[in-house]
């Protein structure tokens, strides 16, 4: 029961403190929804997927493909998440849905008086689209998405749009990304809640190793909330037999640092992942440790169609 009113009671902070000030941004924004992106501690914005929330929208260049994860968090919060890429006019399109469950709670009004079970969550329903240019080595993309969080009678709903660009350097096995993530707008939910949403921009890098079978990824994301730019390095083993094996870490490290142990600081705020892939089914296993100790595990499955 005290680990129920513990959650309930930060739960209602972050929701209505983003409602009332005008100064805070959607923590609900920043979570993983993809366990191969889990896995490389949040690196990997020009990986391709259509269940992805940090991903630049101009590699979505998966083919007829299916994807499905879920992800745990602590005191019982659960993502989940599945989308779709198929081929459509020279290009490709995604959808997806992404709900997050923070559980069901008890209400209570001011006398303490039983209101009835209520539930948090918010839910994400997106579509994007992404073409190369035949005259150069070029993508573009641009992704729509509709966000609904509610908590008991408190709702915020938004709008968002991303837009990206990915160049091609095919002799050293690398591309190049930029991407503008965040941009749109609140509109008025059952109590007019609003807050600032906050644009970020993401410069992103990926390259095939030439004598390992290792793919780098550099993701650096840029944003008013934060003085210092966040950096993101991960990487993805492609063994034989379809097995991979991924890792991640960035400097966010830096703030998970509890300095409780040596351990702890050195593990904090990485990912480590590993998968399988047979014939058109891929099957993907990530896990976050945050600087506490604390950790998040995934699970993934896709389908080439």
């Amino acid at each position: 029961m005290e680990c129920i009113q513990k959650r309930q009671f930060f739960l209602c902070s972050i929701l209505i403190f983003s409602c009332l000030s005008a100064e805070t941004g959607y923590p609900g924004f920043d979570v993983f929804t993809s366990s191969f992106q889990l896995g490389l501690g949040g690196a990997g914005f020009l990986n391709p997927s259509p269940i992805s929330s940090k991903i630049n929208p101009s590699v979505s260049d998966t083919g007829r493909y299916f994807s499905t994860s879920i992800i745990r968090y602590h005191a019982g919060i659960t993502s989940q998440s599945a989308g779709m890429s198929l081929p459509w006019k020279k290009g490709f399109s995604i959808f997806s849905v992404r709900h997050i469950s923070y559980g069901t709670f008890n209400g209570y009004d001011d006398d303490l008086q039983s209101t009835g079970a209520y539930q948090s969550r918010d839910t994400w329903l997106q579509y994007g689209y992404s073409r190369q240019l035949s005259t150069m080595p070029l993508s573009i993309g641009t992704s729509t998405q509709f966000y609904n969080a509610s908590l008991n009678d408190h709702q915020i709903k938004a709008i968002l749009f991303t837009f990206g660009s990915a160049f091609y350097i095919q002799n050293i096995q690398a591309t190049l990304g930029v991407s503008f993530h965040d941009i749109g707008k609140t509109f008025d939910g059952n109590n007019s809640a609003k807050g600032r949403i906050i644009l970020k921009t993401v410069i992103s890098g990926t390259k095939k190793l030439a004598h390992l079978p290792l793919t780098l990824y550099l993701d650096t994301i840029f944003s008013k909330e934060e003085v210092e730019p966040e950096i993101f390095l991960g990487g993805d083993f492609n063994l034989k037999n379809g097995i991979g094996i991924r890792w991640g870490t960035s400097t966010r490290k830096l703030d998970h640092n509890t300095k409780q142990s040596f351990f702890r600081s050195a593990i904090g705020a990485s990912g480590f992942g590993f998968g399988i892939k047979t014939g058109v089914i891929s099957i993907n296993y990530g896990t976050f440790i945050f600087g506490t100790g604390a950790t998040i595990h995934g699970f993934q499955i896709g389908i080439q169609l």
